[in-house]
Formats: structure tokens, C-alpha cells, sequence
């Protein structure tokens, strides 16, 4: 044992001389700060580091001068996107999409892209002219719109239950999710009048309103009203209001208990 120590003592005592060993000592050195200098300084400046940043106002819902100058004030550059797109919330013409995002931390002088609104969408009212209600309601539908009240009109030519007309008519623009109403043919209605709503009403109302138009009245049965209307109060008629009907045409009554 005690040789193996002089021996390992006569190898350190040679190397602490041997000037090989010195530089060798020297270059590692050298090359672990220059590992450290690129990594802490070199590295960083060709990342972008140490380059100035800031935040990315929030532009949504600007005009485009007022969207261009908070960007130049926050020190960035701007760009604005050929296709716009659609919105509900955001008016046409002003900034609906923005990248990168607001607040969002970014190198100054980077571009900022921007979308404009082009507002509500509209569609033009399809021609339902001679169409069924089902293949009206099935266009509306399609063309993004909801189909309102069924109104019943008086033609001579179009049949009983056919599309005479759209309110508003066809061919007018209007917004993407606008309520149509739809108004069906009663077939000719030369000398029959049309039955109103009595929804709503007194039953001791409606007897002399009858009388006027020319109907009778017919079978009325009792209901109790789970909505709470007052006995007597008209639910609903049969036939149905709206229908055109010929005289002495007997209207029979549902009404509260």
C-alpha cells in the first residue's frame, strides 16, 4: 500500500511540473467560459432576447384609424387582412381578429395582423311563390331564416294552402336568423268571411260578433285552463280562426271552466 501512494505521489509531483499538463489545465478553462459566454450572452442576443418587447393592445372592436394608431403608439406594425369575416357583436369595418392576441407579449416592431367585421350576414328572401307551407318552411330554413306567422290570404288562381307571398317579399335582403311571415292561399273566398280570433275573449263577447259576420254558434265544451283564465274565456275554435268560411257556418267553442 504505502508504494502504491509514493507512486501516485511522484506521478501528481511530475504533472504539477510538466507544462503539457498546465496548458491542458488552461484550455479547459477557457473552453467552460466560453461554453458559458455563448450560452449566457451570445445565444440570447441571436434569440431575440434581449431585443425590446411589449404587450399587444386590445384593438377588438376599433375603427381601423384608431386600431392603426394605438398599434404605432404601442410601438408595432400593422397589417390588415383581405377577407373579412361575419360577425353579430362586432360592426362592419371594425376589428373583429387580431394576431397576435391582446395582451399577449411580443418583439416591437412585429406585425400585428388584423380581420375586419363585415357585420351581420345578410341572405335575399327566396321566392316561395307556389311553393307548400312544408317546402316554404324547408327554404327559409336553408336560406338561415325563421319562418314567422302563417297568414292566410284570398286568391282566386293560387290553390288552398299554396305560398301567395313572403312579408317581407322575395328578393329583399335581410339579416341571417330575420323571422319571415308566410302568406297561404284560402282558395277563393268570393262571398265566405274570415273567421277572427276570439282567443282571449269573453264567450258572452263573441256571440253578437258572430251574429255580425254571419256565423252561428255551435257546440261549446268546458275546459279547466291550467294558465289561470277566467271562466268563460275563450281557448280555441273549430274551425280555426283565419279560415275563410261561408255563411251560417256553425263555430264551435273550447272554453275555460
Amino acid at each position: 500500500m504505502d508504494k502504491v501512494k509514493s507512486v501516485l505521489n511522484k506521478v501528481l509531483s511530475w504533472a504539477k511540473k510538466a507544462p503539457v499538463v498546465k496548458a491542458l489545465c488552461v484550455w479547459i478553462v477557457l473552453l467552460v467560459l466560453l461554453a458559458f459566454f455563448v450560452d449566457k450572452l451570445v445565444m440570447p442576443i441571436f434569440s431575440g432576447h434581449f431585443a425590446s418587447t411589449g404587450e399587444v393592445p386590445n384593438l377588438e372592436g376599433m375603427s381601423e384609424d384608431a386600431a392603426q394608431k394605438a398599434l404605432e403608439n404601442a410601438g408595432f406594425k400593422y397589417e390588415w387582412l383581405e377577407e373579412g369575416r361575419y360577425s353579430a357583436q362586432i360592426p362592419a369595418g371594425m376589428v373583429l381578429v387580431q394576431m397576435p392576441a391582446a395582451g399577449r407579449t411580443a418583439k416591437l416592431g412585429r406585425t400585428v395582423k388584423l380581420t375586419r367585421s363585415l357585420g351581420l350576414r345578410e341572405v335575399e328572401i327566396p321566392d316561395l311563390r307556389g311553393k307548400s307551407q312544408k317546402q316554404a318552411s324547408i327554404s327559409l330554413a336553408r336560406a338561415g331564416l325563421v319562418q314567422g306567422a302563417i297568414v292566410k290570404g284570398a286568391h282566386q288562381s293560387i290553390p288552398r294552402g299554396v305560398v301567395i307571398r313572403t312579408i317581407p317579399v322575395a328578393g329583399e335582403k335581410v339579416r341571417i336568423g330575420d323571422t319571415v311571415k308566410v302568406v297561404i292561399s284560402a282558395g277563393a273566398t268570393q262571398g265566405k268571411t274570415v273567421l277572427p280570433d276570439f282567443s282571449g275573449e269573453q264567450i258572452d263577447n263573441v256571440y253578437i260578433k258572430l251574429e255580425t259576420l254571419g256565423f252561428k254558434v255551435g257546440k261549446i265544451k268546458r275546459k279547466k285552463d291550467e294558465e289561470g283564465r277566467a271562466p268563460g274565456t275563450v281557448i280555441e275554435t273549430s274551425p280555426k280562426h283565419g279560415d275563410y268560411l261561408p255563411p251560417d257556418t256553425k263555430i264551435n267553442f273550447v272554453i275555460a271552466d
